[in-house]
């Protein structure tokens, strides 16, 4: 794969960060607590922002929690393709698009998060980000995708539940092995993003953990620098073979195609 493909969709991610604080502003100007006060107006304006970021294999919106359903969103026709029906089953059909072995993804997912959420305590109950990988869908034309997610909540209620978040989801079919088919969940939160929850659907393990260890980062932090195996190994005080071994465990985790798909994963997430 063409590493410009690779630094544009990081580029891409790189850039909803930009949106999203704009969104975070924007919001500012329109809610009153957690009510939307003007939500043509809001709507046009964020239809203006997320339009900067937009492609076939890409959709960006604002979800509301309280109805379950988006009320921006830009690029959607193009990524799943025309939907039949109302707004309301949209979100039913586009589920009904999951590939077999991930039916239980929405079910175990909200399951996960509701219960991390119900253990946060209140005052680390910010800067909430969620990442999803690996869920794969057969859309309405028969052409498969395999999606990584970000969302991000910008508006919360007095107790900081949130209720409204900034949802980013990319097709990254191309930087995971095709014969994966587990999915893993990353959430960051608290004041300086220091605090990690993950779930992997391959062990169904509830953890407080992250996906990967501390040595593990340093030495894709590494790779991410252009260092070889031998120059790794010379600065980590390790073996060579463990620096292989390392790598291999880190690509067969997150399911990546290659070092230079794990290395980009692994930003995408906020991993390193």
């Amino acid at each position: 794969m063409n590493k410009d493909v690779y630094q544009a969709t990081l580029n891409n991610f790189r850039e909803t960060d930009n949106i999203y604080k704009r969104v975070v502003k924007l919001s500012e100007r329109f809610f009153e607590e957690d009510i939307l006060a003007n939500t043509s107006n809001f709507v046009r304006e964020a239809e203006g922002l997320l339009e900067r970021v937009k492609g076939t294999d890409a959709v960006m919106g604002i979800f509301n929690h309280k109805t379950w359903q988006p009320i921006v969103e830009v690029g959607a026709d193009k990524f799943w393709g025309e939907i039949p029906g109302s707004k309301e089953d949209r979100i039913k059909i586009i589920l009904s698009y999951l590939e077999k072995e991930y039916e239980n993804f929405p079910v175990d997912s909200v399951k996960w998060q509701i219960n991390v959420l119900n253990e946060i305590p209140y005052d680390q109950r910010v800067n909430f980000k969620f990442h999803h990988c690996g869920i794969r869908y057969k859309r309405g034309d028969g052409t498969r995708i395999c999606i990584f997610s970000q969302g991000m909540p910008f508006q919360y209620d007095k107790d900081r539940n949130f209720t409204y978040t900034f949802n980013y989801v990319q097709n990254i079919s191309y930087l995971l092995k095709k014969d994966f088919h587990s999915y893993w969940i990353r959430m960051s939160y608290g004041v300086k993003n220091e605090f990690v929850r993950t779930y992997h659907s391959a062990t169904g393990e509830y953890a407080s953990r992250d996906l990967l260890s501390s040595r593990e980062k340093e030495i894709l932090t590494c790779i991410a620098d252009d260092l070889d195996t031998k120059e790794i190994a010379d600065r980590l005080f390790i073996s060579p073979n463990t620096v292989g071994n390392h790598r291999s465990n880190m690509i067969e985790r997150l399911g990546a195609r290659d070092t230079t798909a794990l290395v980009q994963l692994a930003k995408m997430a906020g991993m390193i």
